[in-house]
């Protein structure tokens, strides 16, 4: 992990805490002019699995530098004596030329904070909102108006783990902080499967650094919640959610709760119904059930007196049960820091730490051992194949579970009987295990495409960072990426796809990315013969721009990813488009079109949406459609859709339909 975690209190947490509430008192001094809107914000991140959308996460153009510069200045009203505040500070940006994840970034002497907040978000991408917030959030640098130079040296947290080795001093600086700290938001983004916590599927968070407080499930819904999760790893509970900007219990973690927390005051009010905190959740409030670890047992009250509560939090004062020493419980589960148990018919939380289990005469409950078997497994069937050359399968459906461990080789071959979430559930033997799908493959997936082309063995290169999948799919596995450049050798071809070998490993590449060999494709010589269209598309990934339908031809540019191009004719697997001054032909598996003809469609929301009244966040809100219902799709310009709610007809962002 790269950043400094919300970590167990401590000094330093408190100091940060203190910040907190202390901010609270001038979140309304000064706000951008332009706000986020309140839909790109969920209302509450109780279940952990969406704190911003990626509409609002990847807006780099939010705010403008004078804009950013005006927000700072208006977080303090004066600096201490002999300290340098954030709004006055003034540093070095370093010159760094341009690579996967960012723009080139110029060499500046001298300049404000806001620069270089404004540039780093500009190369590399990110609303500069996400990164003052990180600024806060990481060091309180915004609101502080006493900052030594460790906080700037630290600003970002990154490359700061929560180990007892700390930062890295070679990326410290406030400079280096925000422009890494940007770029490694990105590099989260392009590379999702080679990071711990994924966007679309189930992911086991840990509540705070230590193994004792135990794991939750959350099923990350978005690659924003996603970064946010990988640069910060852990979960806020109850009792850190019920404290608002406070402090919780000992397994209490705050980052990702102190970055809803300024985001949603500092840019989206009204994103939260909450009275306090934004995140601040009723003080009863009782966890999911998915997000306690079942027990069974008895236990023993080792205190005077011990308060038994409604929900797992010292500040839940409602419906309390007071234990006395040697009263014998029911246990019945563990949520971090605390036991469910049982008392007569009663269900009531208590600090683990106050409890006696089994023969044991003191202490807490135990650890969470995460081997525990999931209550809910979903049948399914195949052969699953293991896509890795070593694969740890598990007694349970977690990375936490040690015991019974077996380790499964590249190549070999199981049974697969369920799934909970992103592992399979796989019989080894005479043994049920569990493994994690992003390793595995079923058979069917890896066969052969059907009436492959054969040709001579070839030589290609990548020209982009590409990925190698079990099949001739966009859907199929991805066993590994293979970098830009590298060399691989073809052993056929099948329509627009090619089976390659890099380095040990064989699977399947898209031709549109490989050159210096000779595919299958036509070549059409006369590209006039194709079906004239007048439409706009948008670019998926980097595309080469090419003087003809072929892959064999003159690369005229390259277009960037999301870049805006005219569609004027499509041949074959080839569309021919206009980008600014310049024409050629481009792969049409990487084109997201949108005629300009009405062509009706029905979707169905997957989060409550904004209508607008035009294809943009600034356009106003005709009305909100609640989650799960039908639109007619009237027609679609870029990351927008035009559709019809009821009588109302208006436009909503596609990233929420389905």
């Amino acid at each position: 992990m790269f950043a400094r975690r919300g970590v167990l209190l401590s000094a330093r947490w408190l100091a940060l805490v203190v910040s907190a509430l202390v901010a609270v008192a001038v979140l309304a001094l000064v706000a951008p002019s332009t706000k986020a809107e309140a839909a790109e914000l969920p209302g509450t991140i109780l279940d952990g699995g969406y704190i911003i959308s990626d509409a609002e996460f990847y807006d780099s153009g939010a705010m403008t530098e004078k804009q950013i510069e005006t927000f700072l200045d208006g977080k303090v009203s004066s600096c201490k004596s002999g300290y340098t505040c954030l709004k006055d500070y003034k540093g070095d940006i370093a010159k760094r030329a341009a690579d996967t994840y960012c723009k080139a970034v110029a060499a500046e002497k001298g300049v404000s904070s806001a620069r270089i907040i404004y540039q780093a978000a500009k190369a590399c991408g990110i609303n500069p909102k996400v990164l003052i917030v990180m600024l806060q959030k990481e060091q309180g640098l915004v609101t502080m108006n006493n900052p030594d130079s460790t906080r700037y040296a630290r600003a970002l947290g990154f490359s700061c783990p929560d180990t007892p080795q700390g930062c890295d001093p070679k990326f410290a600086g406030f400079s280096t902080q925000v422009v890494l700290g940007a770029r490694q938001m990105q590099i989260y983004t392009k590379y999702p499967s080679s990071f711990s916590y994924r966007a679309g599927q189930y992911n086991t968070i840990k509540w705070a650094p230590s193994s004792s407080c135990g794991t939750s499930k959350v099923f990350i819904k978005n690659q924003a919640t996603a970064n946010l999760y990988n640069y910060t790893p852990y979960r806020p509970n109850i009792a850190a959610l019920a404290a608002g900007w406070g402090t919780g219990d000992a397994c209490s973690t705050y980052g990702n709760r102190n970055f809803y927390n300024y985001y949603v005051s500092w840019f989206a009010p009204g994103a939260s119904t909450s009275k306090g905190a934004p995140a601040q959740v009723s003080a009863c409030t009782n966890p999911a059930t998915a997000d306690v670890s079942t027990r069974s047992g008895s236990a023993t009250v080792n205190v005077l007196e011990l308060n038994a509560r409604t929900a797992p939090t010292t500040l839940c004062g409602s419906g309390i049960h007071t234990l006395k020493k040697g009263d014998k419980v029911t246990v019945t589960g563990v949520y971090g820091a605390w036991t469910h148990i049982t008392v007569g018919s009663t269900k009531l939380w208590v600090v683990s730490s106050y409890l006696t289990t089994g023969s044991a005469s003191s202490g807490p409950a135990p650890a969470v051992t995460g081997c525990a078997q999931p209550a809910k497994v979903t049948s399914a069937s195949g052969t699953a194949v293991v896509t890795v050359g070593l694969l740890n399968a598990r007694t349970a459906p977690s990375t936490d579970c040690a015991t019974g461990v077996q380790t499964i080789k590249q190549g070999q071959k199981y049974t697969r009987t369920g799934t909970y979430g992103a592992w399979w559930r796989l019989k080894v033997g005479t043994t049920t295990l569990w493994a994690h799908s992003d390793y595995l493959a079923l058979e069917q997936e890896a066969t052969t495409p059907s009436k492959p082309l054969t040709p001579t063995t070839q030589t290609a290169k990548t020209t982009a960072a590409l990925n190698l999948r079990a099949s001739a799919s966009l859907s199929a596995k991805v066993l590994t990426v293979i970098p830009k450049g590298k060399s691989v050798t073809v052993k056929k071809t099948s329509g627009n796809w090619s089976q390659v070998t890099y380095s040990s490993t064989t699977g399947w590449v898209a031709n549109a990315y490989l050159s210096g060999f000779k595919t299958s494709v036509p070549t059409a010589s006369k590209p006039s013969t194709g079906t004239t269209t007048s439409k706009t598309a948008t670019v998926k990934v980097a595309l080469n721009l090419r003087s003809s339908n072929s892959l064999s031809a003159k690369v005229i540019t390259v277009l960037p990813r999301g870049a805006k191009v005219t569609v004027t004719k499509t041949s074959g697997s080839w569309s021919h488009v206009t980008y600014g001054s310049k024409s050629g032909w481009v792969y049409n598996d990487y084109l997201s079109t949108s005629s300009a003809a009405a062509s009706t469609t029905m979707k169905k929301t997957t989060a409550p949406l904004n209508l607008r009244s035009s294809g943009s966040l600034s356009a106003k809100v005709l009305t909100v459609i609640p989650k799960g219902k039908a639109v007619t799709v009237k027609k679609t310009s870029g990351s927008w859709s035009q559709v019809t709610y009821g009588s109302k007809s208006g436009w909503v962002a596609n990233q929420y339909l389905k």
